[in-house]
């Protein structure tokens, strides 16, 4: 930290601790929760009375080969002996476990070990033990019996303990065949079911109370967290659609449990991906004014379920988190991108006043660049030294400055498109009022032809102060199909709350100051006279059918790439659906000067292409101006160590019932299977909990440990729940189960959990080849 408050290079060195110490931190929490298991077994079983012969972090089933080497890894990083237990690190680095007598959580030594533990046993007349191996029910146990007391009469004379205590007897036990045998009294078999249950769940529950203890913990450090604070809606989705307004805070997911003021985005995209697409997502959000908070039901539309399942298929409902106002300066290949300032601005610095008006909420500043895209507008910030410590801060006093920000033009060809049939009303706006539908084709409006549907709200904007009616003609089929014309009034338009100029993954826009959604058609409605789009030979009903940009160089090219995205010079397919006109509008924005656009059109039967510049609009202007912000977060520290406790059972609560509920949807097809994650990206997702911190990575060990103990206790042989479920078989029918039908099951469900383990390891690599493929 202190060679990174310096003006010099930190070298690397420091680059390697930067990556050692939270890859180390990772590792160590890992390793701490599979020990916290592995440790509820050990404990418990020592308790009973069953002898431990090893406790391992990690399993040292087998040698590692180092590939084109012929060097392996050893079965153990490193072991040492205490007592009667091997304790020790195993090199496969896949969990952990405790070999007790009598047990092996290998299938192939469970015969070996049933042996083991009979023979350890004092021998008994050789045919009173034939008798106790081949006899009858009835018969076995007369002769258990008998061998026993002889057995305890040699025990009591020859064998003493290490504290002269007499040694236990071997025990009677039933086999499945239901004969009598004996076992080594500190054998995992000889114990009562009850006590044998307590031993497998106790790895469970340990997991269970370290999570409390880990969450509050982290909550006494104080969580960095993301509110559930819609910070921007987008045009036409289901919260756009209900009316849920930019900064509005959501207190409840669903009917159950209560409102909670500590709510955080990442629960709001959980709840929505656990729901589905086949039902209504109920959110209790309290509006930005602070008034009464009201339910929502929001569903996932069609179109968000088409976009989704082409990246990640998780539902969405289209809430954006909250910004801060803090300055985010783009990277050195991206500051074409940043906003024309003056002064310029600098990293971190945080906006406290637009336009002469004071912010008092983050979502303020938005709306104020919104309703003002034009001219020059006048910000003033707050400016502290960078690597400033909170501490420092409290200290000292921040640098007020002045800014004048310029107008930034939107980059065009000159060809406007047509508009689409409203695809969205926004519930109790303007445009609702005024009893438009959706499905209603706009034709015109106040007398005139609707124009360019992209700058369509600016252009109410402007009207909107005027605080004039507008007049809308639309086209409304009937469901007779019957096709009417209609003139819509709207009495008062709005002033925007959010901008209006971003259209992500080529989706609808919005006349937000009215409040209808639709989308834009990548048809050609008109052509600006002495505009690049006309002079290329693009007339109106020409149909784009795909988009590419074309750099003026290596350098550019390399530059914009790292700018937006190594797709950015990819050819862009046009289908109405997904890759609309505004994903091409949109990538113009971030597009250098001398970049221009191949457009290939449809005109009939014929196909066209040509190559044009981009040129700056006089009338429509982009409203961010190209003012990037951080992301609003806040920190959750309980007051007393009787909350950090509370908010600790709290967190581990809502996890395990998180994970119950993600196997639910994946057994009824909710979520896709293509969500789950392997050993790499557990790994990959610790890294990246650590880099914001401990109190970050002990929430994400929480996670893990939650994770853990309800998959454990899932019923499938080889996992704990599996040996509870042999378990309370063997205590209803009084007998154990076949022992052959426990290595067919055993081996069934070993197979299952690798198939699993391989499946969620391949997803985990095609992520990480997309993300490696986005870097290069």
């Amino acid at each position: 930290m202190m060679l990174a408050a310096t003006a010099a290079d930190p070298g690397w060195l420091a680059t390697i601790f930067g990556y050692a110490l939270p890859a180390l931190g990772v590792a160590a929490g890992l390793t701490f929760v599979i020990f916290v298991h592995e440790l509820g077994h050990f404990l418990v079983a020592k308790w009973c009375g069953v002898k431990c012969e090893k406790f391992y972090v990690g399993f040292d089933f087998f040698e590692i080969p180092i590939p084109f080497t012929k060097w392996k890894i050893p079965r153990s990083l490193f072991k040492f002996q205490w007592g009667e237990t091997e304790y020790g690190l195993g090199s496969l680095p896949l969990g952990g476990y405790v070999k007790m007598l009598g047990q092996d959580d290998d299938p192939r030594n469970a015969e070996a070990e049933a042996a083991r533990i009979r023979a350890a046993a004092p021998a008994a007349p050789e045919a009173r033990v034939e008798a106790i191996a081949t006899g009858t029910a009835a018969e076995g146990m007369v002769a258990g019996q008998s061998a026993l007391k002889l057995t305890n009469e040699s025990l009591a004379a020859a064998h003493t303990h290490d504290a002269d205590k007499p040694a236990a007897p071997p025990v009677p036990a039933t086999t499945t065949a239901g004969t009598t045998i004996l076992l080594d009294p500190r054998s995992l078999p000889a114990k009562p079911v009850l006590a044998r249950a307590a031993i497998f769940a106790a790895g469970v529950t340990m997991n269970v109370i370290s999570a409390v203890i880990m969450a509050a913990v982290a909550y006494s450090l104080g969580v960095r967290e993301t509110p559930a604070i819609v910070g921007s809606t987008v045009p036409g989705s289901p919260v756009w659609a209900a009316g849920i307004q930019p900064g509005s805070k959501i207190l409840q997911f669903g009917k159950r449990g209560a409102p909670y003021e500590h709510r955080r985005f990442d629960d709001l995209m959980t709840a929505v991906m656990l729901n589905g697409y086949d039902r209504d997502v109920d959110m209790y959000v309290r509006p930005p004014d602070g008034s009464q908070p009201i339910w929502y039901a929001v569903r996932p539309s069609d179109r968000l379920k088409a976009m989704s399942r082409r990246t990640s298929r998780r539902p969405t409902i289209g809430a954006a988190p909250l910004m801060s106002r803090d300055v985010r300066k783009n990277e050195a290949s991206g500051e074409y991108l940043d906003p024309r300032a003056t002064p310029a601005l600098v990293d971190k610095d945080k906006v406290i006043k637009a336009d002469g008006q004071d912010l008092k909420t983050n979502t303020d500043l938005p709306a104020l660049m919104a309703q003002k895209p034009k001219g020059e507008l006048r910000i003033t910030i707050e400016r502290r030294p960078l690597n400033q410590t909170a501490e420092e801060a409290k200290k000292t006093m921040p640098q007020v400055i002045d800014v004048t920000l310029a107008p930034r033009p939107m980059r065009d060809i000159g060809a406007v498109m047509k508009i689409g049939a409203v695809s969205a009303v926004r519930k109790g706006s303007p445009a609702d009022v005024a009893g438009f539908l959706v499905g209603d084709q706009i034709l015109e409006m106040n007398g005139e032809p609707v124009g360019d549907p992209l700058s369509l709200s600016q252009r109410l904007v402007e009207l909107a102060s005027s605080r004039q009616p507008v007049k809308f003609v639309v086209s409304r089929t009937s469901p007779d199909k019957s096709v009417t014309k209609r003139t819509l009034t709207v009495e008062h338009p709005e002033f925007p709350l959010q901008f209006n100029n971003e259209f992500p993954n080529g989706g609808p826009t919005a006349a937000e100051p009215i409040g209808i959604a639709f989308p834009v058609l990548n048809v050609v409605e008109s052509v600006v006279a002495g505009s690049p789009a006309e002079k290329a030979g693009l007339m109106p009903g020409d149909r784009i059918t795909v988009a590419q940009f074309v750099a003026a160089g290596k350098e550019q090219q390399e530059r914009e790439e790292n700018a937006w995205s190594n797709e950015a010079f990819e050819p862009i397919v046009l289908d109405e659906q997904i890759k609309a006109w505004t994903m091409v509008f949109t990538r113009m924005q971030t597009a250098q000067s001398d970049t221009q656009v191949k457009l290939t059109w449809t005109r009939g039967k014929e196909t066209k292409s040509a190559t044009m510049p981009l040129v700056d609009s006089t009338t429509f202007f982009d409203e961010s101006r190209g003012l990037s912000l951080y992301g609003f977060t806040e920190v959750h520290q309980a007051k007393s160590a009787t909350e950090a406790v509370q908010l600790g059972f709290r967190e581990t609560t809502e996890r395990v019932q998180e994970v119950l509920l993600i196997l639910q949807s994946l057994i009824t097809g909710k979520l896709s299977a293509t969500n789950l994650s392997g050993p790499a990206g557990i790994i990959f997702a610790a890294g990246s909990f650590a880099s914001e911190g401990p109190a970050k990575l002990l929430i994400f060990l929480t996670i893990l440990s939650a994770n853990l103990a309800v998959l454990n206790m899932l019923p499938i042989p080889a996992l704990d729940g599996g040996h509870l479920l042999f378990l309370a078989a063997e205590w209803i029918r009084g007998k154990p189960v076949d022992e052959r039908l426990q290595f067919r099951l055993t081996i069934g469900g070993i197979l299952c959990l690798l198939t699993l383990m391989v499946f969620a390891t391949v997803m985990d690599i095609g992520r990480f080849a997309e993300l490696i493929h986005r870097w290069f």
